[in-house]
């Protein structure tokens, strides 16, 4: 395409031209037409311009070039409407909410010019505890603007900055006239509504606070990029599984706390009008995201619905070394026993319902845990049911304990591996397979926290998984790197049946799906079938692009939209209204939680660990000891309180050398151990009662229980086994 003329009309008046652009290259962008209109007209600048193809079309993207537009090489044209005067952003920010932050306390000390000369009542506890609030929120908010809020735009019409002002503004003086009026009447039920409408002032301030905060990560400084808002680390910010604008709900609750806490009529139409508002921002944003997020949640989501099976009674076979004497449940992470992570994690989205398979060997001791404060607390209102599996169900996979657990799943569930470590969000994944009338849907994630084994270099399989998926995410195909040879056997029909069909490696399975219920009556009846991943998933996968056996029609819903379409017909019935078994999967987003992980080998079992101690290190503190006597060098590891440091002193009082401290970097040392003078330990996880000589250096390694390592050893990517005693000559 080469260069070209373009013409530039007003949208307005379409018969007048207001400037012909010569030489207009197919990579020239939208911004820089803009910039030579403004070279023309001088009172047309930049902000003010809104082109378009269309008269009444919508407006052209800066980014968008030339040669997007499908312009003909003569005879091209654009529309362009004058948006008129316009303001920055952060000015009429700034200009609207520092209004309010001086005009109230005006107000406050209750001048003769507002009030006149009526008898004036002793300023009341709300009255002051109002200018507070509203002085904080305000200031709060001039903060934000300054150095929280990344706006889209530039600019928006300059009469917003009168409007906005005047809302604001008005209804300031409005509310504070009649709060600090001096015939105010306090609230009828005294302080417990005046401290109950301040709590829940200040909780709901720290919510918007956390949502904006959360909403800035989301768009890198300078740019226009947006991503799916989804709950982090902070528990306020879990409002986000329930709408799409929290930050307009911590408002409206802020706002409804104070006129609950000054019970005034003003504050509360005040916070009415200001509902009306931002439920219409919230519906235009919620449309937004629907429409730029194919994957975006679209409703509610009720955990009570589901019901979780949470698989503990793995033997850990592809980590013998640490699971012969420890079941693999147990093992340490960061000082709690690893079943608890997948529990939090079930926790925090809220799946109440709990089936929790283990061992009969370690249920005891599971219990004892749960039951005491050792480990930090889960909901009081957790129905875990315990389910103990015998020593003869050590060979079974995870197919075989579903097929016996059966008669316990009542309802549409989701299946967890024990050794699942995240704080990811559920809800996309439900609304995934709600809104897809998915038979199961996997979790797939790209930045799974693995890495290399410790010990002698020997080739190993990489884990991979193999995924074929439709260009909805419908899984096509999923089958691990171990269960196969050289080659891949991929049905045919799928490339027939899908026009592109994405093959990728980069994926990980996490092992966690979410099922209909009467995936279990297939299990049951399908004998032969051991593991979820290399039996059921198959079959069902196979069952996409074939006939439904018999037994299964009943489960499976046909398309309603096709189903409805046959029931107003008078012709021939649309045979796709044939019932249609789809599996998906949902893949998780880099902004949907900080950690991903799947703890099934050594590598990824020490990556955690240092993951976690690296992440978390505040969090971890380490024993008293170290704190008050300073004898070793410490950082970004935990320490157990048990952990003894020989420190070789003769009296009470006598100073450890710098030179002397042990130094322990990036590591995690286990309850009952010892470390000697000068030892070092750096990425390393030494597991229970071992003893470290002096001097005695351990980079990489993992040191299983009951190990002793003799003064002056050095051990390097290594994996010592339990009860060993290593010397300094090897």
């Amino acid at each position: 395409m080469a260069s070209l003329s373009l013409e530039i009309f007003d949208a307005k008046k379409t018969q007048n031209s207001i400037a012909i652009i010569e030489n207009v290259s197919p990579e020239d962008t939208i911004l820089s037409i803009k910039k030579r209109i403004a070279q023309k007209r001088s009172l047309l600048s930049v902000e003010r311009q809104s082109l378009r193809l269309d008269a009444k079309g919508k407006s052209l993207k800066d980014e968008q070039r030339i040669s997007e537009l499908s312009l003909p090489s003569r005879g091209a044209q654009l529309f362009l409407r004058d948006l008129g005067p316009q303001v920055a952003w952060k000015t009429v920010f700034l200009a609207e909410y520092a209004g309010p932050l001086f005009i109230y306390p005006i107000f406050y000390f209750r001048p003769a010019i507002i009030y006149g000369h009526a008898p004036s009542m002793p300023v009341a506890l709300p009255v002051t505890l109002a200018l507070a609030c509203w002085s904080v929120h305000y200031a709060k908010r001039l903060l934000e603007t300054l150095f929280v809020h990344r706006f889209s735009n530039s600019t928006m019409p300059r009469f917003n900055l009168f409007k906005n002002c005047s809302y604001y503004w008005g209804f300031c003086a409005f509310v504070s006239f009649f709060v600090n009026h001096p015939l105010y009447t306090s609230p009828s039920f005294g302080t417990i509504q005046v401290f109950g409408g301040l709590t829940g002032f200040v909780i709901c301030e720290l919510g918007n606070l956390s949502i904006h905060l959360l909403l800035r990560d989301l768009r890198p400084a300078g740019t226009k990029e947006r991503r799916i808002p989804l709950p982090n680390g902070n528990p306020l910010t879990r409002l986000f599984d329930l709408v799409s604008c929290p930050n307009y709900t911590y408002e409206v609750g802020s706002w409804l706390s104070f006129s609950i806490m000054t019970q005034s009529l003003p504050a509360l139409l005040f916070t009415t009008a200001g509902f009306i508002q931002m439920a219409i921002w919230a519906k235009n944003k919620h449309r937004a995201y629907l429409k730029e997020f194919a994957r975006y949640p679209r409703g509610l989501m009720n955990r009570g619905e589901w019901q979780a099976v949470l698989l503990c009674g793995g033997m850990g076979n592809r980590m013998t070394e640490l699971t012969d004497r420890i079941p693999k449940c147990m093992l340490p992470i960061a000082g709690i026993p690893m079943f608890w992570y997948p529990l939090n994690f079930l926790r925090i989205n809220r799946i109440k319902d709990v089936l929790f398979v283990v061992s009969d060997r370690v249920l005891p001791e599971v219990k004892q845990l749960l039951a005491g404060k050792d480990l930090p607390p889960l909901d009081d209102d957790m129905n875990i049911e315990y389910i103990p599996l015998a020593s003869v169900a050590d060979e079974w996979g995870t197919a075989d304990v579903l097929r016996h657990i059966e008669a316990k799943i009542k309802r549409d569930f989701i299946v967890v591996s024990g050794d699942f470590v995240s704080d990811m969000s559920l809800a996309p994944l439900l609304t995934v397979h709600r809104s897809q009338n998915s038979s199961l849907t996997c979790v797939l994630a790209e930045n799974v926290v693995t890495g290399p084994i410790p010990g002698p270099k020997i080739k190993r399989s990489k884990g991979r998984d193999f995924v074929a998926l439709s260009e909805k995410n419908q899984l096509l195909f999923l089958g691990s790197e171990e269960d196969f040879d050289d080659t891949i056997p991929v049905n045919a029909y799928l490339f027939s049946k899908f026009r592109n069909v994405h093959l990728s490696a980069k994926y990980n399975d996490c092992h966690v799906y979410l099922m209909k219920r009467w995936i279990v009556d297939v299990i049951k009846q399908q004998r032969t079938f051991s593991s979820v991943k290399a039996d059921l998933i198959p079959y069902l996968l196979e069952k996409q692009y074939t006939t439904l056996d018999a037994e299964m029609v009943p489960h499976v819903k046909p398309d309603k939209f096709v189903e409805l379409a046959n029931q107003f017909s008078f012709g021939t019935p649309i045979t796709a209204a044939v019932p249609q078994l789809r599996c998906f999967a949902y893949i998780v987003t880099p902004e949907n939680g900080s950690i991903i992980a799947h703890v099934n080998n050594i590598g990824a079992y020490f990556e955690i660990l240092r993951f976690l101690t690296c992440k978390f290190c505040d969090s971890f503190p380490p024993s008293q000891k170290i704190n008050q006597n300073g004898v070793a060098t410490v950082s970004e590891s935990y320490i157990s309180k048990t952990v003894r440091f020989v420190d070789g002193r003769t009296g009470e009082g006598a100073a450890v050398s710098r030179t002397d401290k042990p130094i322990i970097k990036r590591s995690v040392l286990g309850a009952g151990c010892e470390v000697g003078l000068h030892a070092k330990i750096t990425n390393s996880l030494i597991m229970d009662s071992c003893v470290i000589g002096a001097g005695a250096q351990i980079t990489n390694t993992i040191v299983c229980s009951g190990v002793e390592i003799e003064e002056g050893a050095e051990i390097t990517s290594s994996i010592v086994t339990n009860r060993q005693k290593i010397s300094a000559n090897g």
